[in-house]
């Protein structure tokens, strides 16, 4: 939660609600709730009877609006188009300041796929079924979405195969030169003049019934004109229909298709598109093959005009399924409209809901009562603290604010507690909090300053139970082969011989074909691939054991120096030349969270130290140990001691038969007094090992889980991660 938050923003001033009349004193008195949304919290931060309480002005927020997709310059999740879906069908309707207005309706199980009505690139038009369906197959073969219409014209079938949107004519004439310098779409469309169509069309006349518009549109189309019909927002009563001709990318293009018209239907009378206007293009699109008995189709829908919206409401109370949006099913409407040049994808919802959600998609349905009910009701002041923050949303759907993964996601314990806690939220003397959360604190709270540099009054650095996240996590092996390669193998794979090499050390061996070893001790085919591979009867040296990385306990790396040196350079005064030798830890927080760091002896200089995580490959936290490959501790038998670096001198090896030599290998094995066996490796690598997951401020929720098995209720929960603050109701 609340990734890139540096600040906490200003809270509710309190002093002014004692300016209010008695009446309103004495209800805050009794701790009642009044139709200002002002109330009493009556318990102890110790959780204990009533004490210090404090009283808050709390927004109401019947609805929330939730971003899908949104770029508002600050925050962008683009798409450039959105299919939606619901079993009993949907409602669709323009939207406006006034009101809504009925526009169409799709029937059950019919998708509507949504784009902003702007630039394409019109690739093909044939009549040739059997070679759109080759074309279409060329491009889906390129990862390209193409769409194909069916029209008729001229008495004839014609297929338009046509590729974007595209936000400019600029970035559509690219792609045009793209695609068809690709040798198998090139050869496809050879002879065919492709070309940039745009979002400027003539008005060929407005109708109060749809069906009346659809018949000019065939009428045009007869005369090889590409007409459709749009859905047009009129300032009073219902919406019209007005038949759009041409998709012209400029004014030139806009004027010769005029003079086009003109000349085969010169009755026709074209009229300019208000630019203020506010429209749905509407088109039907094959989405299959186009030469199947059985074609399905999909309703393709254009947004025009600069303020336009339409919200997409499923029939009776079903959800509405977002393609795009991992195929997620939502509650309430999806809102569509145009926000900085782009598609907005908004879910709108009622706001409890919307925290129903937020606590299944944040926690697991496994985990106790008490604990979602402490995530309920810190979801809900977060949500409520937060206003409009991104110009049409309160939120979006990510953990930059809290995780929201829509109706699909509801488990039946979350409902039971944001039902227990409904409308119950935290406050302390300015007002509303915002609580911070993250998956483990690792063992420990992080203090404010450890992350971005501020204090926060009702944050404090607090023990907290968290190891649960370990329990019952397989161990891992640290193995090496007999060639030297080396990382973690998963225990089950691995078993002992009972052999011994030379030093004492067991061989194991793989019990499995084509097993996996990886650099950490944890699965994840992207960040952390398998680095080679076993067989069975593969026989190596375990030399270390790591519970699985999870989000208590982990190990990331190994990281090599070069690639360490570049990011570091980026916060250091003085970059690095050479190699970089040295990465320690100079200064911790309360915590134990690392708060200043040197390179080579160099302070790393990050804008805040939360920013360590980011600098250092996306570490989990920044409460964390280094484990480096490439120096160690020499202790002679004279009793000196030396420093092996990766300057150093090669070292020099007696071997067991007394014979010395300066060692030829990069990497060596060593055992300490304690029998543990060590790796060194020149270059040097990084190994980072810490505890927790997240930034650490606020609540833990693993902790929060291991609270609630200790008996605490959720506000003692909730009051133990937060200082000094009381649970109010609105």
């Amino acid at each position: 939660m609340l990734k890139n938050m540096r600040k906490l923003l200003p809270s509710i001033n309190i002093s002014k609600l004692w300016k209010e009349p008695v009446s309103l004193k004495r209800c805050l008195v009794i701790g009642c709730i009044t139709s200002l949304g002002v109330g009493l919290g009556l318990m102890h931060p110790s959780g204990e009877g009533i004490g210090i309480a404090y009283a808050a002005a709390v927004p109401k927020l019947d609805a929330i609006r939730v971003a899908l997709f949104l770029d508002t310059g600050k925050y962008a999740a683009n798409t450039p188009a959105v299919t939606l879906s619901s079993d009993k069908g949907l409602d669709i309707a323009l939207r406006s300041a006034v009101g809504s207005k009925p526009a169409f309706s799709m029937a059950e199980k019919m998708s509507v796929k949504a784009s902003l009505d702007t630039h394409r690139v019109l690739l093909w038009e044939t009549g040739e079924a059997a070679q759109v369906k080759a074309l279409v197959q060329k491009l889906s073969d390129a990862s390209i979405d193409a769409a194909m219409v069916k029209r008729t014209k001229q008495g004839k079938i014609a297929y338009q195969v046509s590729v974007g949107p595209y936000a400019s004519k600029e970035a559509a004439s690219a792609a045009l030169t793209k695609l068809v310098a690709l040798p198998a779409v090139g050869s496809l469309v050879k002879g065919y003049a492709s070309a940039v169509t745009g979002p400027m069309h003539w008005n060929a006349g407005v109708y109060a019934a749809e069906a009346e518009a659809q018949q000019q549109a065939a009428a045009i189309g007869q005369a090889g004109i590409d007409a459709d019909v749009a859905v047009l927002d009129v300032a009073a009563g219902m919406p019209a229909y007005a038949v759009l001709v041409a998709a012209a990318s400029d004014a030139a293009e806009l004027a010769a298709a005029k003079q086009q018209l003109s000349a085969v239907l010169p009755a026709v009378v074209l009229q300019p598109v208000d630019a203020a206007a506010s429209y749905v293009l509407r088109r039907t699109e094959l989405d299959d093959a186009p030469d199947s008995p059985a074609a399905s189709t999909i309703e393709r829908v254009l947004l025009g005009g600069p303020n336009v919206k339409l919200l997409v409401s499923p029939k009776t109370t079903e959800t509405i399924k977002v393609m795009e949006r991992f195929e997620r099913t939502y509650r309430g409407a999806i809102e569509l409209s145009r926000l900085n040049g782009k598609l907005a994808v908004v879910n709108e919802l009622p706001f409890e809901q919307y925290v129903t959600s937020v606590v299944s998609s944040e926690l697991s349905k496994e985990w106790p009562l008490e604990a979602l009910k402490a995530q309920a009701v810190a979801a809900r002041t977060y949500a409520l603290k937060q206003g409009v923050k991104y110009q049409i949303a309160h939120v979006t759907d990510t953990t930059l604010d809290q995780a929201y993964k829509g109706a699909g996601a509801e488990f039946a314990s979350a409902l039971a507690a944001v039902s227990a806690t409904q409308g119950e939220v935290l406050a302390d003397k300015a007002g509303l909090i915002t609580p911070l959360f993250s998956s483990n604190a690792g063992g420990m709270t992080a203090e404010p300053t450890e992350v971005w540099g501020n204090k926060v009054d009702y944050l404090k650095s607090a023990a907290t139970p968290d190891d649960g996240a370990e329990k019952g996590k397989a161990i891992w092996y640290r193995i090496v082969l007999p060639n030297g390669k080396t990382g973690f193998i998963h225990s089950s794979y691995a078993k002992a011989t009972g052999q011994k090499n030379a030093a004492g050390l067991i061989y194991y061996e793989a019990t499995g074909t084509g097993v996996s070893v990886r650099s950490a001790p944890y699965v994840d085919n992207t960040a952390n691939p398998a680095v080679f591979k076993v067989d069975i009867g593969d026989q190596f040296i375990v030399i270390d054991q790591a519970v699985e990385s999870n989000a208590y306990s982990w190990i990331r790396g190994p990281f090599a120096a070069d690639q360490l040196k570049e990011k570091v350079n980026t916060v250091l005064a003085q970059p690095i030349g050479g190699a970089l030798e040295q990465l320690e830890v100079s200064a911790r927080g309360a915590s134990g969270r690392v708060t200043n760091m040197k390179a080579n002896g160099q302070e790393l200089k990050p804008a805040y130290p939360d920013a360590f995580r980011t600098l250092f490959n996306n570490l989990p936290s920044t409460r964390f140990e280094i484990e480096e490959t490439g120096s160690y501790t020499i202790q002679g038998a004279n009793g000196t001691v030396r420093k092996q670096t990766a300057s150093s001198p090669k070292v020099v090896i007696a071997a067991g038969s007394g014979q010395a030599k300066e060692s030829a290998s990069s990497q060596i094995f060593v055992m300490g007094g304690n029998n543990k066996v060590r790796m060194t490796d020149q270059p040097s690598k990084f190994f980072f090992k810490g505890t927790g997951f997240g930034h650490g401020l606020g609540m833990s929720q693993w902790g929060a889980k291991g609270y609630a098995e200790l008996g605490y209720d959720y506000k003692k929960i909730l009051q133990t991660y937060y200082d000094g603050v009381s649970i109010i109701k609105e």
